[in-house]
């Protein structure tokens, strides 16, 4: 699936038809690819057979990058960045992790107690959360979580069925709620839903649903690929709705969301998009060769639309079928402090801050006496963009506190309540 970096990008400007444009076959290894992922120059895929590939020129073309890890040989089924950091999820290798941009790489696998097989990864704040599936039954599927400093992988919470099996599909939201697509034995279109960043889970099965292939989460709406069709929730599952009747029946394999532009991966169709918020939908297959093949995976770099094909056909190109101009993420002008979420919490809550430029920053924590409780930050230097910590109060006494975030000459106090 491709990574969270190539799915929130705005389209600015003018856009004009291209859609009789031709896929053109982009130099790359035979085999199946799984995920897409941006970290600065370089352009990642996963592959099934032959692990990690890389382009270094805009995915002109792809190579089989060699990390020296047995790991990275098994087959990738997603990646996350933060910055310079990679994670990728190995069915059979477990969790990897780069510090350097994909330079050089390192296994993350300390806690499983058996060979795990990760099929997605996604970091929230300091923990990093990986979802497993055991399909051997050796031990219980579902989500593990550890500390981004060292590996010490442990179940998340309580909640989710130990019989699960068959885990397909993992997406985090906005606000830090987890949606896992699983199946269980006689019930399936399972989604296992978290909103306490998996400490508890509740069952929020999609109706008339049979498998759900994949998650994409945009803020807090989550989209959900299945054999269905595309259902969408926002609420966090509690209601899934169908999102255009001209899927339905039909097998969705990936979802990409450009702004209002989503394109989905169509098992026997290949590639649609609507322009419409999923009201309506073209075909753009064209000429790709997806006779007993589907697209397995969608990414968008530099004004062109990438497909990685299943049945060993490697990665094919064409230009986007509306043109403008990417941007990767919306960085304001200014410095903004979030209202942290949960709030009221117990015992930790999510604090968001953007910055318009990579700034020293301070955060820190005060009771209602003024009296300092707590340094988040003390003159660290953090990226342009959107920046989450996770604050973990469990030492502290039920009350309200304060919050303040210094950024050169920006300082803002936000209040919270912690209630136990």
């Amino acid at each position: 699936m491709a990574g969270r970096i190539s799915k929130f990008l705005v389209l600015l400007g003018l856009w004009t038809s291209v859609a009789d444009a031709q896929w053109q076959a982009v130099p790359s290894p035979a085999d199946r690819v799984f995920a897409f992922v941006q970290s600065g120059a370089r352009i990642f895929a996963g592959s099934e057979n032959s692990g990690l590939w890389m382009s270094a020129n805009g995915g002109a073309s792809f190579a089989v990058y060699q990390t020296g890890l047995n790991e990275m040989n098994f087959d990738i089924r997603g990646f996350e960045v933060r910055q310079d950091t990679l994670w990728v999820a190995l069915v059979g290798g477990g969790i990897c992790r780069s510090t350097n941009a994909g330079t050089t790489w390192h296994a993350f696998n300390e806690g499983f107690e058996t060979q795990a097989f990760a099929i997605g990864v996604k970091q929230f704040g300091d923990t990093v959360y990986a979802a497993i599936d055991y399909w051997d039954g050796l031990q219980p599927s579902g989500v593990y979580k550890t500390s981004i400093k060292q590996a010490n992988w442990k179940r998340a919470g309580t909640g989710f069925p130990t019989e699960l099996r068959n885990v397909t599909s993992f997406a985090v939201t906005q606000s830090g709620a987890m949606l896992a697509g699983a199946a269980l034995a006689g019930a399936r279109g399972n989604v296992q839903v978290s909103v306490d960043h998996g400490n508890t889970w509740l069952n929020r099965r999609i109706a008339n649903v049979g498998d759900v292939y994949t998650l994409e989460a945009v803020a807090d709406t989550v989209y959900a690929g299945t054999s269905n069709g595309i259902y969408v929730t926002k609420d966090f599952g509690v209601s899934w709705q169908p999102l255009s009747a001209q899927l339905q029946s039909t097998f969705i394999d990936d979802i990409l969301i450009v702004n209002r532009t989503l394109f989905a991966a169509v098992d026997q169709v290949g590639v649609m998009y609507s322009t419409d918020g999923g009201a309506t939908w073209s075909t753009i297959t064209g000429n790709l060769p997806i006779d007993n093949d589907f697209v397995s995976a969608l990414f968008i770099h530099d004004g062109k639309l990438f497909a990685g094909l299943s049945a060993a056909r490697g990665v094919w190109s064409r230009p986007l079928p509306v043109t403008g101009v990417e941007e990767p993420e919306n960085v304001p002008h200014t410095a903004v402090l979030e209202q942290n979420y949960p709030n009221p919490f117990n015992p930790g809550t999510q604090i968001s801050f953007t910055l318009p430029r990579a700034e020293f920053i301070t955060l820190k924590v005060y009771n209602v006496l003024g009296k300092e409780v707590a340094t988040i930050f003390d003159h660290e230097k953090k990226a342009a963009g959107s920046n989450t910590v996770w604050f973990n109060a469990e030492k502290l006494a039920s009350g309200y506190y304060f919050y303040r975030l210094h950024a050169g000459d920006f300082t803002q106090t936000k209040r919270m309540l912690l209630l136990r």
